[in-house]
């Protein structure tokens, strides 16, 4: 068996607007005899031929594209892959085997033949037959600005039509389940265990199990033993290693029906997750034994895991009411969960107006607040993939665990134990959860911190009671109850397990492919979503992407190749810190790696459209971006409230 490496290196021009790319075949090259290279149709001589060692070619442009690749090796054996030109880093390659046989055999029955040599200059470039049925798949994706050299691929434009385009899709999503009341039985008998149940230390025995739990206490079995810490860039308690668990059958099999108890009676259920649930597709920074530390090569194309799609179902099925997701991946989506309720904490690669945010930077105006108010509200929280080891937005799992110590909250606008009160003092508002009435005073045990910024650890505990008389200006907020909790699955202990109602310990794609049925479903129905084909629609939003009422006109938003786009207000580019965005939006010149650039509003134009990757490939300002294909079938529905990227000059429906 012979190992190649297909691949291509990349560095953009001193202009910014193109790149100097290298594509080439490396490895066990030996017995290979030729390599057959088709580029895009665009550019001078698409058909390139190397018939010795270095197998590579040098080119110049601004998109990328699938580049078809015939390998004939010297015992006549022909091959046919693909690669996707990839500028999103500086040397992106995947490896591939080729079996013993095929270098010991003359060509394989059905094998491809090379293709034809290049034509003459001005002749047409015919399309082998065995191309013909994939000849429309090269799509161009980079910017067509500055164009000035024979080998750089120019976008055939096709002309708007005004055709009349099909409405949104039929509506996919089931109304979010109401859960249950206080007064339910089942509910009743969970809350009330769990407000008997403290945290747990470590030596708690129910410590592997949750606070909720009533099962076998059979100790999981170890898979993969460590000493050192989850994750070197975060601190975490001295008992706390990477050592990985998984609970035997009898009580994961009890685990698993106490949490698809837990969904049904749940009110809002929202999931936490991190890297974990894309390790096996995108990588990892934590130290695992299932996984190597490190990033995949081609994280664009990777396809979401069962995970994803179990919890996209899940979503779609009203069971699943929000997603905190501290991932920037885009799995959940094109796994096919609502793109309005998931909340990308620190941004995206398919949100042009929320790019991944630096840690020096800050979060979008909307999903510091969003996430707040799902931590306030969660009633139950199901964590995934993450160690919990110290994130802002860890609240979310934290906070639901803290409710569940709560007594139910007394009916609105009444001043009983478990109302929440603010009180304005010396300036400042302080907030607190009422512990006791009396006939002329009350208690209060009121926060610690009265911080509310997005860059700091918040402290959300209570002090000592505080006497307050009841002729003091205070407001009356809604009252909080007891929740659910929350629920931890992961291969993984965190510093937080002492405050879970359950703890489940295995790969969350076995652990959802057991709770399916436990709902109700079978397995096989969780399929990945199949999106509109069209790239224009009438969306009901206004010129600045915000979502329009009943009666106003539509707007025709146009993500064909070729059409002009623009960044809505209100976008977190300057926030997010990212070097190669910041000038846009900038109010001044700004120097990017000794180059500098003129402030930009966010204009550009829309390359390609990239099913693989499930994205419109854009070029905003002389960089690359994407938008999921996802945020046109939700602007279709009018699902957001304000879409990312709209049409320089739009045009509405007559």
């Amino acid at each position: 068996m012979a190992r190649l490496l297909l691949g291509n290196t990349a560095s953009p021009t001193p202009d910014g607007k193109r790149y100097n790319w290298t594509f080439y075949v490396r490895g066990e090259t030996d017995e290979l005899d030729s390599v057959t290279i088709k580029l895009h149709p665009t550019f001078k001589d698409p058909i390139r031929v190397c018939d010795k060692p270095p197998f590579e070619i040098h080119a110049k442009g601004w998109g990328t594209f699938d580049i078809t690749v015939l390998l004939k090796w010297k015992s006549g054996a022909v091959q046919r892959t693909i690669w996707e030109l990839q500028f999103d880093q500086t040397d992106a390659f995947k490896e591939l085997q080729v079996p013993s046989k095929v270098l010991q055999r003359a060509a394989l029955p059905g094998s491809c033949p090379p293709p034809a040599p290049p034509a003459p200059a001005g002749e047409e470039v015919p399309v082998p037959p065995w191309e013909a049925e994939n000849s429309d798949v090269y799509g161009v994706r980079g910017s067509i600005a500055g164009l000035d050299s024979e080998d750089d691929a120019m976008a055939e434009v096709a002309p708007a039509v005004e055709e009349d385009v099909p409405g949104p899709p039929p509506e996919l999503l089931r109304d979010t389940s109401a859960g249950k009341g206080d007064a339910d039985p089942v509910r009743a008998t969970v809350c009330e265990r769990l407000r008997g149940m403290p945290y747990m230390a470590p030596s708690h025995p129910q410590f592997m199990f949750g606070r909720g739990y009533d099962g076998p206490l059979k100790a999981p079995k170890v898979l993969w033993k460590s000493d050192k810490a989850p994750r070197e860039d975060h601190s975490c308690p001295k008992w706390l290693t990477a050592t990985e668990f998984e609970d035997v059958p009898e009580v994961m099999a009890a685990k698993v029906k106490e949490l698809a108890r837990l969904m049904m009676i749940s009110r809002k259920t929202v999931a936490y997750t991190g890297a974990g649930i894309s390790a096996a597709v995108i990588g990892q920074a934590a130290l695992s034994g299932q996984h190597t530390v490190g990033w995949k090569a081609d994280t664009r194309t990777a396809p979401p895991t069962f995970t994803h799609h179990a919890l996209g179902f899940l979503g779609r099925e009203g069971l699943l009411h929000g997603w905190v997701q501290q991932n920037h991946d885009g799995l959940p989506q094109k796994a096919g969960f609502p793109q309005e309720r998931i909340n990308e904490i620190h941004g995206s690669w398919y949100d042009p107006g929320n790019p991944v945010v630096k840690y020096s930077g800050s979060l979008h105006d909307r999903s510091y607040p969003w996430m707040r108010e799902d931590a306030e509200t969660a009633d139950l929280c199901l964590v995934l993939g993450t160690s919990l080891g110290g994130l802002n937005a860890d609240q979310v799992a934290t906070k639901t665990a803290d409710r569940s110590l709560l007594p139910p909250a007394p009916e609105p606008g009444v001043l009983a134990p478990g109302a929440w009160i603010t009180l304005l003092r010396g300036g400042r508002i302080f907030k607190g959860r009422v512990v006791a009435v009396k006939e002329k005073d009350i208690e209060v045990r009121f926060k610690t911190s009265t911080s509310d910024s997005d860059s700091e650890e918040e402290d959300d505990r209570l002090g000592d009671p505080v006497r307050i008389s009841k002729s003091e200006k205070f407001e009356l907020l809604p009252g909080t109850s007891g929740g659910l909790g929350t629920v931890i699955m992961n291969l993984q202990q965190t510093a937080q397990d002492g405050k879970m109602t359950l703890r489940l310990f295995g790969k969350s794609d076995d652990i959802l492919r057991m709770l399916l049925p436990e709902l109700g479903f079978g397995v096989s129905i969780v399929r990945p979503p199949v999106w509109p084909k069209m790239s224009r629609a009438l969306v009901p939003y206004d010129r600045n992407g915000k979502r329009t009422g009943p009666g106003a006109k539509r707007m025709w938003l146009d993500l064909s190749a070729g059409q002009e786009v623009r960044i809505t207000p209100g976008h977190n580019i300057q926030g997010a810190q990212q070097p190669q965005y910041m000038h846009i939006g900038a109010k001044k010149p700004i120097k990017i790696k000794g180059e500098t650039r003129q402030p930009a509003v966010g204009n550009g134009r829309v390359l390609s459209r990239c099913d693989k990757s499930c994205s419109f490939v854009l070029q905003i300002e002389g960089v690359q971006m994407r938008l999921g294909i996802w945020w046109l079938e939700s602007a279709m529905r009018g699902a957001v409230d304000v879409l990312p990227v709209v049409n320089k000059e739009p045009s509405f429906e007559s």
